[in-house]
């Protein structure tokens, strides 16, 4: 059974891009992720020790969104879903979702991302 836990809109601050301006002044990223995995345990016995909690998946969100710099929101996206499930063996399957809505493109638009969804083998 797998069951589906997430996140939407964690903004972090982060110095993510190819351009050097990027990379000094810092933008702000915001991730939506969604986590599957068998919620059955938790819901029986209601015990957050028995789940993953989303606190823990909202920390590693900011420490993979301000920590080192990478050029692609590809990466970055990779990035975030190996350590996630890396780090909560209980998760079977990550999306994560990356929107860079001050990206230095010309021109008018409300956002960029990338999705990337990961499975465990």
């Amino acid at each position: 059974m797998s069951d589906r836990i997430f996140l939407r809109g964690v903004q972090v601050h982060g110095r993510h891009g190819v351009f050097e301006e990027e990379r000094r002044l810092g933008q702000r990223f915001i991730f939506d992720v969604d986590y599957w995995l068998d919620a059955s345990v938790p819901a029986r016995t209601d015990d957050v020790a028995s789940s993953v909690s989303y606190a823990d998946i909202h920390a590693a969100i900011v420490e993979i969104g301000a920590g080192e710099p990478v050029a692609l929101l590809e990466t970055l996206a990779e990035n975030l879903a190996q350590t996630i499930l890396g780090r909560f063996p209980a998760i079977e399957q990550v999306r994560i979702e990356v929107h860079k809505p001050s990206a230095p493109i010309v021109g008018i638009f409300s956002d960029v991302g990338v999705e990337i969804i990961r499975r465990r083998p």
